[in-house]
């Protein structure tokens, strides 16, 4: 029935189950690194233009405070 002993046999079949199981948790991990990483570009992103935005509302309000106090 089996081409070696059944011992071997199941070993075999649960070390390739396991590696299957192994290779397949690492393409979700780095799926999931991959997310991470794009969403941290986006959080950067997002940070920037705040900042700059920011900036710039600083910049007119001290515009206007020093029109008003002319």
């Amino acid at each position: 029935m089996y081409p070696f002993d059944p011992h071997t046999y199941l070993f075999l079949t649960r070390h390739d189950r396991d590696q299957r199981a192994l290779q397949a948790e690492r393409r979700r991990l780095a799926a999931a690194q991959k997310r991470l990483r794009r969403d941290e570009l986006r959080v950067q992103r997002a940070w920037d233009e705040l900042t700059a935005s920011l900036a710039d509302v600083s910049a007119s309000e001290q515009r206007v405070f020093e029109l008003a106090h002319r």
